[in-house]
């Protein structure tokens, strides 16, 4: 009986420092989900990389369609499916979509994304197939968003700047959970 006694008060005590010590990580930061490389004339204004801290991957309340993920740097969280941007000089927010049009084979992609730095605003669109709403900039062929792998891949992607008409591409895979 004293060796079950003293066994259960070890087990207890493990017990006790194991959840003393966990680690919690909203304490210690948010998930970075994957990086994304820049390249084109922006990049000295905008840098070369953008790390995707958060990504509400249910973007319907948002974008009017349940096919995008809403991406952003990591100041910027979603409450309630709208982001809430604590970082009003810098940070980002992409709006990714792929999906098919009712009665049709063709898949159709868009990327809707604006970028603060140090204040100032630079956005970008493209669309597959290029259309007018898009600055008829085709967003390539390496550009996926798949929401049953939860992975969102820029592979040679390209974006207009709706201010400047410089394009920007866009290297990087997003996976997500």
């Amino acid at each position: 009986m004293k060796t079950i006694l003293h066994t259960l008060t070890i087990a207890f005590i493990a017990l006790l420092i194991v959840s003393c010590s966990s680690n919690d990580d909203s304490s210690e930061g948010t998930t970075v989900y994957g990086t994304i490389q820049l390249s084109g004339s922006d990049t000295s204004s905008l840098g070369n990389t953008l790390s995707v801290g958060n990504i509400d991957a249910d973007a319907l309340d948002n974008t009017g369609t349940s096919s995008s993920v809403v991406l952003s740097d990591e100041n910027t969280s979603f409450v309630n499916g709208e982001p809430n941007i604590s970082d009003l000089l810098n940070g980002f927010v992409i709006v990714a979509a792929e999906f098919s049009t009712t009665g049709s084979a063709d898949v159709q992609k868009a990327i809707s994304m604006t970028i603060l730095k140090n204040g100032e605003e630079f956005s970008y669109v493209c669309s597959t197939p290029a259309t007018s709403a898009a600055d008829n900039t085709d967003c390539g062929t390496g550009f996926s968003v798949d929401k049953v792998a939860k992975v969102v891949v820029f592979d040679n992607t390209t974006v207009i700047n709706v201010d400047t008409a410089t394009i920007l591409t866009m290297d990087g895979t997003i996976n997500y959970d």
